[in-house]
């Protein structure tokens, strides 16, 4: 097979005619399917389906046949795949390794093509018609029609879309690779093509340059680890103009060393050089290319900690200050992992936020020291952060991933909304906050959560359940959109709450006063109400412990879970693993029974 190449360019094309998909680091691989057997080949001919066995044919319509042109990935999140990951996979020989891998982290197949369908060849159709087929195609055969690194199918449709900003948006907040521009009206071609356009966002770090191999013309690059002197982070021939080149090798040559037993020209560090590179393996770069000559910077600033905090590719719209500064005691979570933190779990925490007049709890010198609240967005604010006035306050709204940055780089450690968006006057969910007296009493708020969903249940409700990332649990009830009112959901929980209190009166209280609560569990029935708050999915709570309000999966809730173990690296490696419990509760909002109209009436 001859492939569609695109061209690498350094401006993505503007226009009716040009069409936006986010580009994934993976293998390109064209899948074969003829009603009953499928095949996966690399772009080098190599074939794939048995290394990757849970790209199977269990979902495939057996109706059609079709071939279609895509990326074979391993999925981060929504727009980031994990290349060293899937070529980890790829290197595996072991059938039982390589089936409990497939189980664990599985790939998926990303079509962005359909090269034929039914025997039909479509390569001479327009690229709009073969998307739109391909797009039918998996409809039909109810196929995935977005990327979702956990739906049971693995193969699935790659989008496209038209408005630019908001490609650029969604790339800057899951950290993806780059975005591939297609012409709409363009045939499938041979080769390297400019209908397709590739354009890289890629990281970008400050090193110096360590030696010259003259044999291949690579320069070695590296940074200062302060505990060991200078660290390697791989080599870069690409990027450099000619004479950008020339004047490099001529100062290293003049300047440095000639190494006779590695046949390579060694320099101390000095000449300083931004590098862009796609990702990064331990302390290599992946596709490392030169982006400019730093004359002006001082070698020593160029550090394995400034290598870290390249990795989470802020907008160059925000500042990041103070990242050495402790947050907690005995230097649990610094700044820098506070930010990584935020930075990574972004694609999962900002849907949450999305048009909630937001308020924060800051903590500019640490937890060490008491936080403030902040309701009113400051005037020193930049212009990206949005804002919404409610009576005399203007509430920020934490709808970019720029303005998500800008607060943590403030230290607002906590994010609490209201259950209603800011332009609609009906409530978006009902939550029941479960507080039990301490901490050591954690347990009962997994009885007092699974006596709740036993309720939901038994009324047909759809329910999930979230840790608070203090000492309790918190279980939602998410509502039809512009459907029920404050009037109405105060119904369904003062019903809900006298209905747990008469029933359990062991366990259940609504008493407001703390002292005269016992050992019991407080179901917070007034905390649901206009103008009241809940802490964010994906919050940090600036408590004694760094710990996360963490959406759960119910079949976690029971005896063995336990508090403590959402940390912020537990909390971001369970994203990736098993991804987001309440991926789905827009979607179940929907499916609510009507049941709900009786507490209306």
């Amino acid at each position: 097979m001859q492939w569609m190449k695109p061209t690498r360019t350094d401006e993505l094309p503007k226009g009716d005619q040009w069409h936006y998909e986010i580009k994934y680091d993976g293998y390109r691989a064209k899948l074969t399917w003829d009603g009953k057997s499928l095949s996966i080949t690399s772009k080098n001919g190599h074939t794939l389906e048995d290394k990757f066995p849970e790209i199977n044919t269990q979902d495939l319509p057996t109706d059609k046949t079709f071939e279609l042109d895509g990326e074979l990935s391993i999925l981060d999140n929504l727009g980031k795949a994990d290349f060293y990951t899937l070529q980890r996979r790829h290197r595996l020989r072991n059938q039982r390794t390589i089936q409990t891998e497939s189980k664990t982290r599985p790939a998926t197949f990303l079509a962005f093509d359909i090269l034929s369908i039914n025997g039909e060849n479509l390569l001479k159709k327009p690229w709009q018609d073969r998307k739109h087929f391909l797009k039918e195609m998996m409809l039909s055969s109810e196929l995935p029609i977005n990327p979702d690194p956990h739906a049971t199918s693995r193969v699935q449709f790659l989008p496209s879309t038209q408005d630019l900003s908001a490609i650029l948006e969604k790339v800057m907040v899951c950290r993806s690779e780059g975005i591939i521009a297609k012409r709409a009206t363009a045939q499938y071609e041979k080769g390297r093509t400019r209908n397709w356009l590739k354009y890289k966002t890629p990281y970008l770090v400050n090193c110096f340059i360590t030696a010259y191999e003259p044999s291949n013309e690579y320069f070695r690059l590296g940074v200062f680890n302060h505990t060991e002197g200078v660290a390697s982070i791989g080599k870069c021939a690409h990027g450099f103009s000619e004479a950008e080149k020339e004047a490099v090798t001529s100062i290293i040559k003049q300047n440095g060393d000639w190494n006779e037993t590695n046949n390579v020209y060694e320099i101390e560090p000095s000449i300083v050089t931004e590098v862009a590179y796609t990702t990064r393996k331990n302390d290599e770069l992946r596709e490392p290319r030169f982006a400019q000559l730093k004359l002006q910077t001082p070698a020593s600033s160029c550090t394995v900690a400034q290598l870290q905090m390249a990795d989470l590719r802020f907008p160059s719209t925000v500042k990041i200050t103070n990242p050495e500064k402790p947050l907690w005691t005995n230097n649990q979570v610094d700044k820098r992992t506070y930010l990584r933190y935020v930075r990574f779990i972004a694609p999962f925490a900002l849907p949450f936020l999305k048009d909630r007049p937001l308020t924060v709890i800051r903590f500019p010198h640490g937890t060490m020291e008491e936080g403030f609240f902040q309701k009113e967005c400051p005037d020193y604010a930049p212009e990206f952060v949005e804002t919404t006035a409610i009576e005399d306050t203007e509430f920020i709204l934490c709808n970019r991933i720029e303005t998500m940055l800008w607060l943590a780089n403030q230290l607002a450690l906590e994010w609490h909304i209201p259950f209603q968006r800011h332009q609609t006057e009906y409530v978006d969910d009902i939550v029941f906050d479960l507080d039990p007296p301490s901490a050591e009493y954690f347990h009962l708020a997994i009885k007092g959560a699974l006596l709740l969903k036993e309720l939901c249940d038994s009324l047909g409700f759809h329910s999930f359940v979230k840790f608070s990332g203090n000492k309790g649990l918190q279980v939602y009830i998410p509502l039809p959109e512009d459907t029920y009112t404050w009037e109405d959901t105060a119904k369904v929980t003062e019903t809900f709450g006298t209905f747990l209190t008469d029933n359990h009166p062991d366990l259940f209280t609504m008493e407001r006063l703390k002292k005269k609560r016992g050992h019991k569990l407080y179901l917070d029935i007034p905390q649901h109400r206009e103008g009241k708050t809940i802490i964010a999915p994906y919050s940090l709570r600036g408590k004694t412990d760094p710990l996360v309000a963490c959406p759960l999966f119910w079949e976690e809730v029971n005896d063995s879970l336990e508090r403590t173990q959402f940390t912020i690296d537990h909390v971001l490696e369970r994203v990736t693993s098993t991804g987001c419990p309440f991926r789905h509760i827009e979607e179940v909002k929907r499916l609510q029974p009507k049941n709900f109209e009786s507490f209306k009436s």
